[in-house]
């Protein structure tokens, strides 16, 4: 009963502070509507969550690997600026290229892994994730401009 709670607490701070973002307007009225959408949505993703039997938590040694993906996508954001400037004055497309990579077994492990893999590897401006092969062991990515720091932690 108590995982439950906490469980929804969490999903109803996450729609609350989500309906304030994406509304833009912190008046009371607002900040009503938001605390009985979060209260709904909590509770749906709550009887989903137990219906389904998954467990949500992110594994702590994802979170310690994942630690230089923010300061890589600022490199990546001055990357893909330099490619579009780059682009822009000699008036070509820069395409990118597919890439196909072996990945570690503690990225290609379960659904949750690969969730958090795809989420956090998506931040990077520069590569993201298209697909896993779990019988190979590799992951499908995308680059604009080749550079492995971009397609961590995949």
């Amino acid at each position: 009963m108590v995982r439950h709670l906490a469980s929804w607490l969490l999903w109803w701070a996450a729609f609350f502070w989500l309906w304030l973002f994406l509304t833009g307007d912190w008046n009371r009225i607002e900040v009503i509507g938001a605390a009985c959408g979060a209260v709904l949505g909590a509770t749906v993703a709550e009887i989903v969550r137990d219906a389904v039997g998954v467990s949500l938590a992110v594994p702590l040694e994802r979170l310690r690997a994942s630690t230089m993906v923010l300061p890589v996508v600022f490199a990546d954001f001055a990357i893909v600026m330099a490619t579009l400037a780059r682009s822009l004055v000699r008036r070509e497309a820069r395409r990118g290229a597919f890439v196909t990579r072996t990945s570690t077994p503690e990225a290609i492990g379960n659904a949750r892994r690969r969730a958090w893999t795809v989420l956090s590897a998506g931040f990077s401006p520069n590569a993201y994730v298209i697909d896993f092969d779990p019988e190979a062991g590799t992951v499908l990515l995308h680059d604009l401009v080749p550079w492995r720091k971009s397609e961590e932690p995949a």
